[in-house]
C-alpha cells in the first residue's frame, strides 16, 4: 500500500487561498480605519476645546493680497454738500401791502341786480314756536232761533278751543257778547274779556257761561219775526271789552246768519273801521249759511265788515265754530 504524501507545500491551492483571504480583510480593515484616522487628526485637541483658541497648524495660512481701490470719482450731477453751519439763511421776503380791492365793474350786457330787501323782524312771541303773539280774542256770537247748531258746537268744543289757543298763543284772553234782535228786552249778554290761559277759575268761569247759552234764553221778552239781528249793538258791546294791556293782537269775531238793520249797517261799517285802525286790532266775520243758500245781502255786508276792520271774511267750514274762530285769527 502507497503511504500518503503529508508534506506542506507552500505553493499549494491551500495556501494561496490563505494569503488571498488575509489580504481581503487587510484592505477592508484599511477602507474602514483610515478615514477614522484622518477625522482624529483633524479633531481639535483637549486644550483648544477647553481654551476655545485653535491649535495651531503646522502650516501658517497665508493671506491673500488685496488689489487696490481706486479713488471716487465725484458725482457729475449729484450737487456737492455742505457743511449746515456754512448755509447761509434765506433772505426775508419782503411784507408786500395789502392788494387794494379791485372797484366793481357793470356788466354792459347783464341787468343790475337789486339789492335784497331786508328780511321783517320776527316777534319775540313768533320766534317762541308760537303762531300768534298775546292775544285777546271777543266771540260776538248770534243766538237767535236759527244759530242753534253754533250755539251747540261752542258748548261742545269750549275745552278744544281753549287748549288750541293756548299752544297758538303765549297767552290769551277771552270774552264774549251773545246777541240777539233789537226788539228783545235784553239784545246783548255779555262775558267780560279775561285771561282763560292761566287761571283755572276763570277757565271755568269761561265754560260755566257758554254752557248756560240757549236759543233766545236770558233775552227777555220780545219777538224776533224780521231777519236782521242787533250786530250793530253787538259789535259796540265788543269794542268796550276791557282788553289786557300785554295783548298784541285784539280781534272781534261776530257769527251770525243775518245781516245788521239796514240803518245801522253802514254803522257797523265805520264802527269796525275805527276799531282796525287801532294798531294790532281786528274785526273778523264768520257767515253761517243757516238757510241752505248764501244771500247775497247777508254776504255782501258781512265781508265790508271785515275788510273795513283789517280782518277776515270767512264762510262756515262744515259747523265747527272752533275751525271758523281759528280761520278768522289768521
Amino acid at each position: 500500500m502507497k503511504r500518503t504524501n503529508r508534506e506542506l507545500n507552500v505553493f499549494g491551492m491551500s495556501a494561496l487561498d490563505l494569503f488571498a483571504s488575509g489580504l481581503g480583510a487587510f484592505i477592508l480593515i484599511s477602507i474602514i480605519i483610515f478615514p477614522l484616522i484622518a477625522d482624529q487628526s483633524a479633531a481639535p485637541t483637549p486644550e483648544s476645546a477647553f481654551t476655545g483658541v485653535a491649535a495651531p497648524s503646522a502650516e501658517p495660512a497665508l493671506m491673500p493680497i488685496c488689489p487696490e481701490l481706486p479713488a471716487p470719482v465725484p458725482c457729475p450731477v449729484c450737487p456737492v454738500a455742505v457743511p449746515v453751519a456754512d448755509v447761509p439763511p434765506p433772505p426775508l421776503p419782503a411784507v408786500q401791502p395789502a392788494p387794494t380791492p379791485a372797484e366793481p365793474v357793470d356788466c354792459p350786457v347783464c341787468p343790475p341786480v337789486p339789492e335784497p330787501e331786508p328780511c321783517p323782524a320776527v316777534p319775540a312771541t313768533m320766534q317762541s314756536g308760537y303762531q300768534l303773539p298775546h292775544l285777546d280774542l271777543v266771540i260776538a256770537l248770534d243766538i237767535t232761533s236759527s244759530m242753534g247748531p253754533q250755539v251747540a258746537s261752542l258748548k261742545t268744543e269750549v275745552e278744544q278751543l281753549s287748549e288750541l289757543l293756548s299752544r297758538m298763543a303765549p297767552s290769551f284772553g277771552v270774552g264774549l257778547v251773545a246777541f240777539g234782535d233789537r226788539n228783545w228786552e235784553r239784545p246783548t249778554i255779555t262775558f267780560a274779556l279775561r285771561q282763560i290761559s292761566g287761571p283755572t277759575v276763570n277757565r271755568a268761569a269761561f265754560r260755566g257761561f257758554v254752557n248756560g247759552l240757549a236759543v233766545r234764553a236770558g233775552l227777555g221778552r220780545g219777538t224776533n219775526n224780521d231777519p236782521p239781528e242787533a250786530f250793530a249793538q253787538a259789535l259796540t258791546d265788543a269794542t268796550r271789552m276791557p282788553w289786557r294791556a300785554e295783548a298784541q293782537r285784539r280781534v272781534i269775531v261776530l257769527v251770525t246768519d243775518n245781516p245788521a238793520y239796514p240803518e245801522e249797517q253802514d254803522l257797523a261799517v265805520a264802527l269796525a273801521a275805527s276799531v282796525g285802525r287801532m294798531p294790532g286790532h281786528r274785526v273778523s266775520t264768520v257767515y253761517v249759511n243757516s238757510q241752505g243758500f248764501a244771500d247775497p245781502e247777508t254776504e255782501s255786508f258781512l265781508r265790508r265788515v271785515a275788510i273795513a276792520g283789517g280782518g277776515q271774511y270767512v264762510q262756515d267750514a262744515g259747523g265747527s265754530i272752533t275751525v271758523n274762530l281759528l280761520l278768522s285769527l289768521l
